[in-house]
C-alpha cells in the first residue's frame, strides 16, 4: 500500500509541476509581448518627438533670421523658407498652441513686408513662437 501511495504523490507532483511549467512559459510570452507593445509606442512617440524638435529648430533659426535680419530688412530666401515650413513640415508636427503663434508670425511678416509693422513686433512674436515651441517639446516628451 505503501509503494501506491507513494505513486499517487509522484504522479501528482509531476502533473501540478508540468501545469505549473506551462503556466510560466504563458505568463513569461505575455510578459515579453507586452514589453514589446510598450517598446513600440515608446519608439514612435520619440521618433515624433525628435521630429518635432528638428522642424521646430529649422523654424526657429529661419524666424529668427528674419526678427534680426540686418538693417531690419528680411532676407527673401529667410521669407520663403518659412513659409515652406508652414505649409509643410510644420503641418505634421505642430500642435494648437504652436499653430496659433505660426499664424501669428505668418501674419507679422505680411504686415511687415506692407509697412503695417515694425522690427520690434516681427521680435515679439518671433519670441512668441520659440516660446510655443518650448512649451510643445516639454508637454510631448515621450515617457519610458
Amino acid at each position: 500500500m505503501e509503494d501506491r501511495h507513494k505513486w499517487y504523490w509522484d504522479l501528482g507532483l509531476k502533473i501540478v509541476g508540468s501545469l505549473l511549467t506551462v503556466v510560466a512559459i504563458l505568463v513569461g510570452v505575455w510578459q515579453f509581448n507586452i514589453g514589446e507593445e510598450r517598446k513600440a509606442v515608446y519608439e514612435h512617440a520619440s521618433a515624433l518627438w525628435l521630429k518635432r524638435l528638428e522642424t521646430y529648430s529649422n523654424v526657429a533659426k529661419l524666424a529668427g533670421s528674419i526678427a534680426a535680419a540686418p538693417g531690419g530688412q528680411p532676407a527673401r530666401a529667410d521669407i520663403d523658407a518659412f513659409l515652406a515650413a508652414y505649409w509643410g513640415d510644420m503641418i505634421l508636427v505642430e500642435d494648437a498652441e504652436v499653430e496659433r503663434t505660426m499664424i501669428a508670425f505668418r501674419t507679422e511678416i505680411e504686415d511687415f513686408k506692407r509697412g503695417r509693422s515694425s522690427t520690434d513686433r516681427l521680435k515679439q512674436r518671433a519670441d512668441q513662437l520659440m516660446k510655443a515651441f518650448r512649451e510643445s517639446m516639454k508637454a510631448r516628451e515621450p515617457q519610458p
